[in-house]
């Protein structure tokens, strides 16, 4: 009787201890994953609002430069 549906279970045991394992994997790197995705968009974010902020300063200053009309 084995012989019949024994190997069949062998590979559904396999698949199952497979994907257990893939599970618990995937649930180890996820939140860290997660969690450097998260710095790297703040550090993109504040580097985008450096740059930002380094442009209006400058075009602050260029307002505010008095004009060299005289020769």
């Amino acid at each position: 009787m084995w012989e019949y549906f024994g190997p069949d279970f062998a590979f559904d045991v396999v698949k199952g201890f497979v994907a257990g394992v893939a599970s618990m994997a995937f649930q180890v790197v996820a939140p860290r994953a997660f969690h450097a995705a998260k710095r790297f968009r703040a550090h993109w974010v504040a580097r985008k609002d450096a740059g930002q902020a380094e442009r209006q300063a400058a075009s602050q200053a260029r307002r505010n430069a008095p004009a060299n009309d005289e020769p």
